[in-house]
């Protein structure tokens, strides 16, 4: 169910548990990039002012945010989100959540929010359209001490990436294509990144469009 408040959209499961739209770890990425400290997203995809960036699986929009951080105003950052309720719910919160994070909150509204599938959008999408595409899909094992993930996870779309996608993303993409994923997950391997950022977390894979075409 979706309440409309003062405070702004919150959705709520019949057991108890809500989400609603927050920064989430962007914020803390913002601040330290804004100090001069790295960002694994930032760094492996090389973002730079007046890039366009594709992110495929927007979810909680994470990324995305840093992501129009990094490329800034001249540049563009445009979400997917295949859910309608998730990507109706996010694209409220990022055009009307204010932190008083002047970087934080400009970066947010920066972000263009498309309700669709990677699966049907990415086919119908020009070659060279973006410089970098990026993927994080669902993991098919949430972290458990995330909350966040836990009440997300229901309204996310569980299917794994495809290699046609992928082929269709590296078409589309001008520098890289990226993918965030579990280590040991295999999608890696499955897929064709090779991986260039590792944490307990989670890593970051890459297929560079030079070493393709």
């Amino acid at each position: 169910m979706i309440l409309i408040t003062k405070k702004g959209w919150r959705y709520e499961r019949k057991d108890g548990h809500s989400f609603h739209f927050h920064p989430n770890t962007s914020a803390l990425r913002i601040k330290n990039l804004s100090r001069g400290e790295s960002d694994s997203l930032v760094k492996f995809a090389e973002l730079r002012p007046g890039d366009h960036v594709l992110d495929c699986t927007l979810g909680m929009a994470s990324d995305a945010i840093v992501a129009s951080y990094a490329v800034s105003e001249s540049g563009r950052v445009v979400g997917l989100e295949s859910e309608p309720i998730l990507a109706e719910m996010v694209r409220q919160g990022l055009k009307s959540t204010v932190t008083n994070r002047t970087r934080l909150d400009a970066a947010m509204r920066r972000v263009e929010v498309m309700s669709r599938d990677y699966r049907d959008a990415l086919p119908n999408m020009k070659d060279d359209s973006f410089d970098v595409v990026m993927f994080d899909p669902m993991f098919r094992k949430t972290i458990k001490t995330s909350s966040a993930m836990q009440v997300l996870k229901p309204l996310a779309n569980p299917v794994p990436l495809d290699q046609e996608s992928v082929q269709h993303a590296v078409r589309v993409s001008r520098r890289l294509v990226m993918l965030k994923e579990r280590l040991d997950s295999g999608e890696f391997e499955r897929l064709g990144f090779t991986i260039v950022k590792e944490s307990s977390q989670f890593a970051w894979g890459v297929i560079q469009k030079s070493d393709v075409t």
